[in-house]
């Protein structure tokens, strides 16, 4: 081996020029490229090896000739050699391409694809205890405390500054939100959004100002930003309204504001999420109903009274409520009190508003996912997507749910529909958990490599035949009671 080394090293020696012969440049060219790829196969299995210089090598060649097959499949080997797996595996689904009939190639990269399978496995096992111990509620994509947001982020709703922001100085920006979010345009509704904030503190427009911190809040945990969102509500109440007419005004969007925080806090509440989402609920119900403050009956008992009082007219926003501490409390009925969610009438309340149907089909889902039943969350989340359409949080889950079936490429398929319905600054996290979606299948070349270009188009198109539960046409015929019945969640 090293007489070889030696032999390959002086050929490339002697066809190093610093200015090529006229009308050599072919030849040479011809000798020292296979001279390059075996002095790298030499690098590769000497002892011990030398990835670097193999590596090195490789690239030489193709840099003059970028689909050679043996420089690209010996560049994975050496990547591999490095420890760069990810890159090895691009590298070697090239080589698969360029060397289709190459057994030994596809073995390889099989081999590779197996270790991230081993390593994927042994990911879900630990963290399954997570989500067992721990359940999610609003999303099932919670975050470690390394990859949330930091505080200087949470201070600070606005990701662009007037330079930035296309809708600067625009008129009525919080008409072009809302026109933004109804077409699934995210991005721009979160930028509109930001200028309507803006303009409105500008002007101490409170009463609007603070309409639009709810609006805004709302759309932030709708891309699965709860903390960011959680800022939003607390803005609601950093303003004292001036007068008592001014407090009546604000008293609804304070109200929706308390409930919307409560539901984030089951992910991001600081120390104790019971006392947290506790005390939020207390402060709801006095303002939503005034006479049921009591330091005498537990909350819960006082939200049963209510409900029962109420009937069929009892509300969404009293059903989320005490869904939201039956599910702290880990009761049996809080399926069912989700359910009840749905078949609410719609009135004046948060959730009564037709528009919100979405929200409460996906935190219905969340709560099957987390009880074990993933069948029956995904049947809830493909509903949130049937009135919402460019949901990213439903999308989350519903891939989340489909991995826990076991469904990769069909988790992969609504992991990247929700990256396509998300602002770009939204997306990092989206984009790692498809990456590794991708690296644990072996049937989609093509898949591994777009998720690496991040072209989101060309992964969608590659995921068009998993994607069927992406396709709510079918489910326009059948009413929420029939579903709710179908997962026995009343009778």
């Amino acid at each position: 081996m090293e007489g070889a080394r030696k032999a390959y090293s002086e050929a490339l020696r002697l066809t190093q020029f610093k200015e090529m012969p006229e009308g050599f440049s072919e030849e040479v060219a011809s000798v020292r490229r296979p001279t390059q790829l075996n002095l790298a196969l030499v690098c590769l299995r000497s002892d011990p090896t030398e990835p670097f210089r193999a590596l090195e090598l490789c690239e030489e060649v193709l840099d003059a000739e970028p689909d050679n097959p043996k420089a690209t499949y010996r560049k994975a080997k050496a990547l591999m050699e490095l420890g760069e797996l990810k890159e090895a595996e691009w590298e070697l689904v090239r080589a698969c391409k360029l060397m289709p009939k190459d057994a030994a190639v596809r073995k390889e990269l099989e081999t590779l694809r197996q270790s991230f399978r081993n390593d994927k496995a042994k990911e879900v096992a630990t963290f399954q205890g997570l989500f067992e111990k721990s359940p999610g509620f609003a999303s099932e994509n919670r975050q470690s405390d390394s990859q949330k947001l930091t505080k200087a982020d949470v201070d600070d709703i606005y990701f662009h500054d007037g330079k930035d922001n296309p809708y600067e100085g625009a008129e009525n920006p919080q008409d072009l939100a809302r026109g933004f979010q109804a077409d699934g345009q995210l991005e721009d509704a979160a930028q509109a959004w930001e200028v309507a904030m803006g303009q409105t503190a500008s002007s101490e427009d409170w009463k609007s100002h603070l309409t639009y911190a709810l609006e805004y809040g709302a759309l932030l945990m709708d891309v699965d930003i709860d903390r960011l969102a959680l800022r939003c509500f607390s803005t609601v109440f950093e303003r004292p309204a001036q007068n008592d007419d001014a407090e009546k005004a604000l008293a609804q969007v304070r109200q929706h504001a308390l409930l919307l925080k409560s539901i984030c806090l089951l992910n991001e509440a600081a120390e104790d999420p019971q006392a947290e989402i506790t005390s939020c609920l207390e402060k709801w119900l006095s303002l939503a109903h005034a006479g049921l403050s009591s330091e005498d009956e537990a909350l819960d008992r006082r939200l049963i009274r209510l409900r029962d009082q109420q009937g069929s007219k009892a509300s969404a926003d009293l059903a989320v409520a005490l869904g939201l501490l039956q599910l702290l409390q880990g009761q049996e009925s809080v399926a069912s009190t989700f359910g009840s969610a749905l078949l609410a009438p719609e009135d004046d309340s948060y959730f009564g508003a037709p528009r919100r149907l979405a929200t409460r089909w996906n935190m219905l889902g969340a709560v099957l996912a987390n009880r074990g039943r993933p069948d029956d969350a995904v049947c809830a989340y493909r509903w949130a997507l049937y009135w919402q359409p460019h949901y990213p949080r439903a999308l989350i889950n519903l891939a989340m749910s489909e991995l826990k079936r076991g469904a990769v490429l069909e988790a992969a398929a609504a992991q990247a529909a929700a990256i396509a319905a998300s602002p770009s600054w939204a997306c990092g996290e989206l984009w790692s958990q498809l990456e590794k979606e991708s690296l644990a299948q072996t049937s989609i070349d093509d898949l591994a490599e777009a998720v690496q270009a991040r072209h989101v188009a060309r992964v969608r198109e590659v995921l068009v035949p998993y994607s069927s539960n992406l396709d709510t046409s079918t489910l326009q015929d059948t009413a929420p009671a029939e579903v709710l019945k179908e997962m026995k969640l009343i009778s």
